[in-house]
């Protein structure tokens, strides 16, 4: 298992570090095993987000909750707006 970085940020970009720390975990590297992530293998990390969730959650006080609710919230925009940015750039393009 990969070491889980101190710090969220790179200390030099100042820029969340965590988009390179996914490679490194061992549920992606199963995942992309055969270059392909299956319905089943996205499946199967929900459940482990949620699971992961569920044990840290009654250890965090009602403001933090809060917050990292919030912040949940921002990285699923992001997500989904990554999302739609590459298939949008993945469609053909019409007319021209």
């Amino acid at each position: 298992m990969a070491t889980v970085p101190l710090s969220w940020f790179d200390e030099a970009t100042g820029q969340v570090s965590l988009t390179q720390y996914f490679q490194q975990m061992e549920s992606w590297q199963r995942a992309m095993t055969d270059g392909v992530i299956s319905p089943e293998e996205i499946r199967t990390q929900g459940e482990r987000v949620v699971s992961l969730l569920k044990e840290v959650e009654p250890l965090v006080t009602p403001e933090q909750h809060l917050q990292l609710s919030e912040i949940f919230a921002e990285m699923a925009v992001l997500q989904a707006m990554q999302g739609n940015a590459l298939t949008t750039a993945l469609q053909p393009k019409q007319g021209g």
